[in-house]
């Protein structure tokens, strides 16, 4: 039966993570199309019988047995059962920064990356790491920790798949880069200041602002947003702190425009976050 086009990226507010993830076994008629893409990445791996996936409605590529397939945001897809069956596993995600290095696979620039795993280890590494994170990311709902399990699971996964490219294709982070990342996940709350950050970097502005962008896929001013918001999700679920703290904890003098900003992530306030998400033996 197809599927109705869904982004999930718009649908479950997270800055960062897994949006959704599944195991799926699928007859001939199984078919999902998204004519604009998606606003998140989407990594499918074939475990038995065989897919099929179009990009930018052009060639088709067959998924057999070990098979994995990326798709980055905004190109446009179709993909679905060729034959009888399908049987894979598949995940909805937007990156963490810290991620880049994984992501940047042979492929990338056309926002699409396919790959057979060839070796019985890496493939039953890719394949367990799938199944763990499944079976946490259905957890997820109950407990922080398992969200957590569920996101290095995928992380293990993209670290299996980098390996398996050729070495020429093997690219790390620029140091610099990776300090500034560091200090910005370690000090939500300093004051971020492009010129200063590039004066500690011996880069100019403009320098850092492109290789900022080229490296991790954001600008610096987003990736802080994004962290802050992380972070402050975290003392939600986490702490019994109160809302004004957790606003000053991640770099915000102003309440009321701190509770407007998480609104924007995550779809509701901190204090209907915290209701929902956290466990209730912190709320007695």
């Amino acid at each position: 039966m197809a599927k109705e086009q869904t982004d999930y990226a718009i649908y479950n507010w997270r800055p960062y993570g897994i949006l959704i993830a599944g195991y799926y076994s699928e007859s001939s008629e199984y078919a999902v199309q998204r004519p604009s893409g998606s606003r998140d990445w989407l990594l499918m791996y074939t475990v038995s019988g065989e897919g099929r996936v179009q990009k930018n409605n052009q060639s088709t590529v067959a998924c057999k047995a070990g098979d994995v397939v990326i798709l980055m945001p905004g190109i446009p897809h179709h993909y679905g059962t060729k034959g009888t069956s399908w049987e894979f596993i598949w995940v909805h995600f937007i990156p963490y920064p810290e991620w880049s290095t994984w992501l940047r696979l042979p492929g990338s620039d056309e926002r699409f990356f396919f790959r057979h795993i060839a070796g019985d280890e890496s493939h039953h590494g890719i394949q367990e790491a799938l199944m763990r994170m499944v079976r946490h990311e259905a957890s997820a709902g109950s407990s922080e920790l398992h969200r957590r399990l569920a996101e290095i699971a995928l992380e293990e996964t993209l670290i299996y798949i980098q390996q398996t490219c050729p070495a020429e294709n093997a690219v790390s982070m620029d140091p610099r880069i990776a300090q500034i990342l560091r200090e910005l996940q370690l000090y939500p709350a300093q004051k971020v200041s492009l010129p200063e950050l590039a004066r500690k970097s011996c880069l100019s502005t403009s320098r850092l602002s492109h290789l900022f962008k080229e490296q991790v896929g954001d600008t610096v001013l987003n990736i802080v947003s994004k962290i802050r918001m992380e972070k402050a999700a975290q003392l939600l679920t986490g702490t019994n702190r109160q809302i004004t703290e957790i606003a000053s904890d991640v770099g915000f003098d102003c309440t009321i425009y701190f509770t407007r900003k998480f609104k924007e992530a995550f779809g509701e306030t901190p204090s209907l976050y915290r209701k929902r998400e956290q466990p209730a033996a912190l709320r007695e």
